[in-house]
């Protein structure tokens, strides 16, 4: 079994950054989310992201489960995969974070179950990515940094790694 953890939203704040990009509040406020979306390919945004109060002890606490062996799993920007990818690794290097591997795809769910069958568990903010890793055999636990209790979390990993 091996844990895949979702970056923006979990571990990385995108959402307070993209806000302050915009010069709004809240990410909700932002007048053409596509467009403003589109704005951030080719640039160092990823880069650049705050990580949560709480992501060093999530990843703490991951590392320690898995002895060493979990994955970042993260979508790329639509339309700016490589530039994406670069500045997601850059910000897990300088956060000091050491996954066995980091993916970046929007296919998540075919990192749902290993060779064997044995489902994996994913750690992610969006609603979609965790049902479509659950038809395809995987456990999901739905987690937002500023919004869900890492005690929470914690407790629902150790759940699904006994069982």
């Amino acid at each position: 079994m091996t844990i895949y953890v979702d970056m923006d939203g979990v571990i990385a704040d995108f959402f307070s950054e993209w806000a302050e990009v915009n010069k709004v509040k809240s990410w909700k406020d932002i007048p053409n989310k596509e467009t403003s979306i589109l704005a951030l390919q080719g640039t160092d945004f990823f880069g650049r992201l705050p990580k949560f109060k709480t992501s060093d002890n999530l990843i703490r606490f991951v590392d320690k489960a898995t002895n060493g062996k979990w994955c970042i799993l993260s979508a790329p920007l639509r339309g700016d995969y490589d530039n994406s990818s670069f500045w997601k690794r850059e910000w897990l290097d300088k956060n000091g974070y050491v996954p066995k591997e980091a993916i970046f795809t929007s296919r998540k769910e075919k990192y749902a179950t290993n060779e064997n069958g044995t489902p994996n568990i994913l750690i992610d903010d969006k609603p979609e990515n965790n049902d479509r890793w659950m038809k395809a055999g995987g456990v999901a636990i739905k987690y937002q940094a500023n919004e869900n209790s890492l005690e929470d979390l914690m407790s629902r990993i150790k759940d699904a790694m006994n069982g």
